[in-house]
C-alpha cells in the first residue's frame, strides 16, 4: 500500500548498512546534495560528456568525489593496514571508494535501491 507522506529523510541523512564487518552511514543516490555535487565535478567537463569523449577514469573520479561527500557519509569499524580504526572523512571515503571496485559497487548498489531507505513500518503496511 502506498502511503502518501512516508517519511522518507533517510534519503538525505543515510542508513546504516553492513559491509566485511564495518558499518557504513549511506544515502540515497537522489539526494539534492550529491546531486549538486556530482553537477559542480562534471561542469569543467560538460562538453566532453555531452560528446561522449569523457575519459571513463575521470567519470569514475568525479562519481566517487561526489559520493564521498554526499553518498557514504560515515563509517564504524574501518581499519588502515595496521589495524588501527580509522576515523571517516570525505578525503578517505574518496580514496577507499577509488582504490576497492568492489566496495565502490556495493556503496552504488546500496544507494540506488530505494527500498533501503524506506522504514519498516512503510514495508510492513504493505503485506497481508
Amino acid at each position: 500500500m502506498f502511503q502518501i507522506d512516508a517519511d522518507l529523510s533517510s534519503l538525505e541523512s543515510g542508513v546504516w548498512e553492513e559491509y566485511q564487518g564495518s558499518k557504513f552511514l549511506i544515502a540515497h543516490i537522489s539526494n539534492v546534495k550529491f546531486q549538486r555535487a556530482l553537477a559542480r565535478y562534471q561542469q569543467p567537463h560538460r562538453r566532453k560528456i555531452t560528446e561522449g569523449t569523457l575519459d571513463p577514469e575521470k567519470n569514475k573520479e568525479i562519481v566517487a568525489r561526489a559520493m564521498s561527500e554526499a553518498v557514504l557519509l560515515d563509517w564504524k569499524n574501518v581499519v588502515d593496514a595496521s589495524k588501527q580504526e580509522v576515523k571517516y572523512t570525505p578525503q578517505l571515503a574518496y580514496q577507499a571508494l577509488m582504490r576497492d571496485p568492489e566496495f565502490r559497487d556495493f556503496v552504488s548498489e546500496f544507494a540506488m535501491a530505494m527500498s533501503n531507505f524506506k522504514s519498516a513500518e512503510v514495508d510492513e503496511m504493505g503485506k497481508p
